[in-house]
C-alpha cells in the first residue's frame, strides 16, 4: 500500500476522492397511468418518489397502484417523501397529495406526505426572473417544506383555498405544517396558523394544538402573505427587496399553542438586507383584554409583532391601506414615559397622542423602539389596534419618517 502522505504529518493518508463517493441522485419515476386528466405516480411500498417537473403535466396524482380501472388506495401509505427537480420553464404543476383512503375529504387524514422538496434551477433565458407556480391540495399531513436548493423562485400557497369552503378559504392547507424554506429566487408565498380543518374533523386530532411556523425564504426578492390565529410565526425574508404581509384573526381556546394566558398570537420577523416593507393588513391586537392590568400585559406581549432588524435608512412600515402622511404620526419623547412601570402602562399614554390627524405614535420602552397605530376608537386601546416592537433603541424620528398611517384627504396626499 502507498500511502498519500508520509505518515509524520498531519495530512490525510488518503485523498477524499478515494475515501468518499458521488451522493446518489434518485432516479425520476415514471408515471403510471391517466386519469380524468390526472397523471398518477404509483408508489406502490417506496417511501419517497422524485419527480423531473419538465416531464410531468400540470395535473399530478398519486396512488398505491394504478392500473386499467384506475388509480388504487390503501388505509396505510408508505410514501412520505416527494422531492421535485428540474428547471424553470414558466410552467404550472398541480399536486394533488392524496396517497391513502379511498377518497380525500377534510372529514379524514388524506396524505402520508409529510416532507416536500423543490430543487429547480433558473435558466439564462428567465429575463424577469419569474417563478414557477406549484398548486398543493390534499397535503394535510405536510410537516416540512424544503425548497433551499432552488435557485427558481416558487410560488406556492399552503392555504386551504376555496375549495374546501369559505369557512376554511384561509385557514392551513397542513394540521402539522412547521417549516417552510426557500432558495434564492424571487419567491411567492402564503402560510397560515389557521388550524387545518382535519383538527376538528378528525377524532384523533381533537387535542392537537396548532405548532408554531417558520418561514425562511432565503434572498430573493420575495412577497410572503402570513395569516395569523392559533399559534406565532417566524419569518426570515432574507436578502433582497421583500414584502411581508401580516394578516390577524382573534385566536380561540380550540387547537390553540397556548395552554393558558391569552390565545392571541403574533409573529417575529427577521427582514434582512434590502430594502423591505412590513404590512399589517389587519391589526394585530386582536385578542387584546383590558379587564386588568396582568390580563393587557399579556395580550400585549402575545400578540404583538417584533422586527428583530428594523432598519429605517431601508425599510418601511403599512398599516392596513395607509398613505404616508407626516402629520399621521408622531414621537412620543422618552420623558413623557419615564414613571411607566409596564407595556401597558406606556401605552396608555402614547394612546393620548393619537387624536385628531394621528393614527401612529412611535416611542421608546425598555430597550426597544414600539410604534403604536390606533385603529378606531380614539384614546383607548383595544382590538382595533396594533403594537409592532423594533428590537433595540431606534432614532424616534428616522423611524416615523419611514411609517405609513395616513388616511386619504389628509396632508399632502389628498
Amino acid at each position: 500500500m502507498t500511502y498519500k502522505n508520509p505518515l509524520d504529518t498531519p495530512a490525510p493518508l488518503f485523498t477524499a476522492a478515494a475515501t468518499t463517493k458521488a451522493p446518489l441522485t434518485a432516479a425520476p419515476a415514471k408515471p403510471a397511468g391517466i386519469s380524468d386528466g390526472v397523471t398518477y405516480y404509483a408508489f406502490q411500498s417506496q417511501p419517497r418518489l422524485t419527480l423531473d417537473i419538465n416531464a410531468t403535466p400540470e395535473y399530478v396524482g398519486f396512488a398505491k397502484t394504478f392500473d386499467a380501472k384506475g388509480p388504487h388506495y390503501a388505509a396505510g401509505s408508505t410514501l412520505n417523501e416527494l422531492t421535485l427537480t428540474g428547471h424553470w420553464e414558466g410552467q404550472l404543476t398541480r399536486l394533488d397529495g392524496h396517497t391513502r383512503g379511498a377518497t380525500a375529504s377534510d372529514s379524514t387524514l388524506d396524505s402520508s406526505i409529510t416532507k416536500l422538496t423543490v430543487s429547480l434551477t433558473d435558466t439564462a433565458d428567465n429575463q424577469f426572473h419569474e417563478g414557477d407556480i406549484i398548486t398543493l391540495n390534499n397535503f394535510d399531513g405536510l410537516q416540512t417544506f424544503d425548497g433551499s436548493k432552488s435557485t427558481a423562485g416558487l410560488s406556492i400557497d399552503f392555504l386551504n383555498g376555496y375549495e374546501h369552503g369559505l369557512d376554511h378559504l384561509y385557514s392551513s392547507q397542513s394540521a402539522f405544517l412547521k417549516s417552510v424554506t426557500t432558495g434564492n429566487g424571487n419567491d411567492l408565498l402564503q402560510v397560515s396558523t389557521i388550524a387545518a380543518p382535519e383538527l376538528d374533523s378528525v377524532a384523533a386530532l381533537s387535542n392537537c394544538r396548532v405548532k408554531t411556523l417558520t418561514v425562511d425564504s432565503g434572498a430573493g426578492n420575495d412577497q410572503i402573505g402570513a395569516h395569523i390565529q392559533q399559534a406565532d410565526i417566524v419569518i426570515k425574508a432574507g436578502a433582497g427587496n421583500d414584502f411581508v404581509d401580516l394578516l390577524f384573526t382573534e385566536g380561540v381556546a380550540a387547537h390553540n399553542a397556548t395552554v393558558r394566558g391569552s390565545y392571541g398570537h403574533g409573529a417575529t420577523v427577521t427582514l434582512g438586507e434590502g430594502r423591505d416593507t412590513l404590512s399589517l393588513l389587519t391589526s394585530s391586537l386582536v385578542n387584546f383584554d383590558g379587564s386588568s392590568s396582568a390580563a393587557a400585559n399579556r395580550s400585549l406581549a402575545a400578540n404583538h409583532v417584533t422586527v428583530t432588524d428594523y432598519n429605517a435608512k431601508d425599510d418601511q412600515i403599512v398599516f392596513g391601506s395607509s398613505l404616508f402622511v407626516d402629520a399621521a404620526v408622531t414621537t412620543v419623547a422618552d420623558a413623557t414615559l419615564k414613571g411607566a412601570t409596564s407595556l401597558y402602562a406606556a401605552l396608555q399614554q402614547v394612546v393620548q397622542t393619537t387624536t385628531g390627524d394621528v393614527h401612529a405614535a412611535v416611542f421608546h420602552y425598555g430597550k426597544d423602539t414600539y410604534v403604536f397605530h390606533d385603529g378606531s376608537d380614539r384614546g383607548q386601546i383595544d382590538a382595533s389596534d396594533s403594537l409592532i416592537q423594533l428590537v433595540g433603541t431606534h432614532d424616534l424620528t428616522d423611524v416615523a419618517s419611514t411609517v405609513a398611517a395616513g388616511e386619504r384627504g389628509i396632508g399632502n396626499w389628498g
